[in-house]
């Protein structure tokens, strides 16, 4: 065997091996971050109607989840009358006067539903708003 042979060997195997160790963690942790980067909650626009079609019975998949930065960030504003709100978003899921539910879906774990909470003062007027994970 020739040394040029020997040592072209030697280079592609310990090329093979570095990318065998080196690249399963890599990829495993462009993977991991872009999980914790991306949120569910911005992958569509607000849709009125979808919105209205989508319900804890029938939405498992987040997709009104998926709405809830357009939603936020467009046609939500802090102050604004409880009854503009639900003529917006139709009937809440559930209505404890002060608070209102939205029923989200299983937006950022498998297990456990989330819902978008609205908070209102004695007037009707939206004081905050929150997610939160059941």
């Amino acid at each position: 065997m020739k040394i040029e042979t020997f040592i072209g060997r030697y280079i592609k195997a310990d090329v093979a091996w570095r990318a065998a160790v080196v690249l399963p963690p890599l990829l495993f942790a462009l993977y991991f971050g872009w999980l914790m980067f991306s949120s569910p909650f911005s992958r569509a626009d607000f849709d009125q109607q979808a919105w209205a079609a989508l319900t804890a019975a029938n939405d498992n998949s987040c997709e009104r989840g998926a709405m809830l930065d357009s939603l936020l960030k467009k046609h939500v504003q802090i102050g604004m009358q409880k009854s503009k709100l639900v003529a917006l978003l139709g009937k809440p899921d559930k209505d404890n006067g002060g608070v209102v539910f939205y029923y989200l879906g299983y937006c950022q774990t498998f297990t456990d539903e989330d819902t978008l909470d609205f908070y209102f003062d004695s007037q009707g007027a939206l004081t905050k708003h929150a997610i939160t994970t059941h």
